[in-house]
């Protein structure tokens, strides 16, 4: 019997393993546009007005954005993701847009693609803020001993609105944001060397959003070193609303901080 010339051994081998690097590469490849994880983490702003498109903290309408990744942790553009809301009071268009139709309360949001949900967001449906003003004191004094921070009173705002029967109320759900100013000059938001504001506890916040009775609150902790000209001075703070870009009556409120030693 004639037997047939047997292959090198390293002819294969080769063969082997062309074909194992060949399954293996089958096996891994995926569709790069198939979403596989949905990212709401966030809305353009946190609340709308009554027969009004949701916008921006500039005044823009702004559609609602939703980050799609696919199975490596890619983001998907332009995916196809729906958003729907769980209670009623808005719309929402296929691109986005928000429009509100209630006269106030708060609808939850998720975003969709396919069989997958994210998490919901909560948006408020609020009336047009009309005014805004302090809610207390609006001088104060931050008495020091060494060099060790010390933080101010609350200084607080009211956000009202006269959209409504029976009077003024709070306008939930708004944005207001903090400027701390010394000497005639903004304090940049990564300068902690004389002034910071603070949110809850210790963390630092220039933002906060109104609750349901109106009110939003920033508190400032001063750092006594930074005071290098003087022993006694001041910071001024100042608190802006502003609705469709422009900003609403009696904003901005003016808060004065006179800093000294105990």
């Amino acid at each position: 019997m004639t037997r047939k010339p047997r292959a090198p051994r390293a002819a294969v081998l080769l063969a082997l393993a062309a074909a194992a690097l060949g399954g293996a590469c089958t096996n891994v490849t995926g569709d790069a546009s198939h979403v596989a994880a949905i990212e709401f983490d966030s809305l353009p702003f946190p609340a709308v007005v009554t027969g009004d498109t949701l916008r921006d903290s500039l005044g823009r309408a702004a559609p609602l954005r939703a980050v799609a990744l696919n199975t490596a942790g890619g983001v998907i553009p332009d995916p196809e993701v729906r958003y729907i809301a769980l209670d009623t009071g808005i719309t929402i268009s296929p691109s986005g847009l928000v429009t509100a139709q209630a006269r106030g309360g708060q609808v939850r949001i998720i975003a969709s693609s396919g069989a997958l949900q994210s998490i919901s967001k909560t948006l408020v449906v609020a009336r047009a803020p009309d005014s805004v003003r302090a809610s207390g004191a609006t001088r104060f004094t931050v008495e020091y001993t060494g060099v060790a921070p010390v933080a101010s009173e609350a200084l607080a705002v009211r956000l009202a609105t006269r959209d409504t029967v029976g009077g003024v109320t709070g306008t939930q759900g708004w944005l207001v944001s903090f400027q701390a100013f010394f000497r005639g000059a903004a304090i940049a938001p990564t300068d902690t060397s004389l002034a910071v504001l603070l949110g809850d506890g210790t963390q630092r916040s220039r933002v906060d959003t109104t609750g349901t009775d109106g009110t939003a609150s920033r508190r400032v902790s001063v750092r006594p070193l930074g005071l290098t000209q003087s022993l006694t001075d001041s910071i001024i703070v100042l608190a802006t609303v502003r609705y469709r870009g422009a900003q609403v009556r009696g904003s901005p409120v003016r808060f004065v901080i006179l800093v000294r030693p105990k």
